[in-house]
């Protein structure tokens, strides 16, 4: 298990040092919204609900891989409005537009209760 704040800073530090505009604190905001969301279909272990999700929250790495990809969108989005933002000062953006993501973001949210619901087998 790690804890959320953990599992961002490994993120901008050793995953993405290179290419991510956003600060740190920005990432662990999306790694936040991302575990919200996930929370609000399923239990996670440490038994934290949504509104009790902090950066401290642990998640084993199963919940993490549930919740990455919805993760890794949310900073991509959060990325390409940064850049977008940019144009104003005649920066040259790369990437997917935030519009282009939001897509992909509203079918990862679609898809995260399927992913998320699980219940004990009982058989009789």
């Amino acid at each position: 298990m790690a804890s959320i704040s953990a599992l961002s800073a490994r993120f901008s530090k050793d995953e993405r040092p290179i290419g991510i505009v956003i600060d740190p604190e920005t990432v662990l905001r999306q790694a936040l919204a991302a575990t919200r969301m996930y929370a609000g279909y399923g239990v996670l272990e440490c038994g934290n609900t949504g509104a009790e999700i902090t950066a401290d929250t642990d998640l084993s790495d199963s919940e993490w891989a549930v919740i990455r990809p919805l993760f890794l969108l949310y900073v991509e989005r959060e990325c390409a409005i940064h850049q977008e933002a940019s144009r104003a000062m005649g920066l040259e953006t790369f990437g997917r537009m935030s519009s282009e993501i939001s897509g992909d973001i509203a079918l990862a949210e679609q898809n995260l209760p399927g992913q998320a619901f699980c219940y004990t087998v009982i058989t009789v």
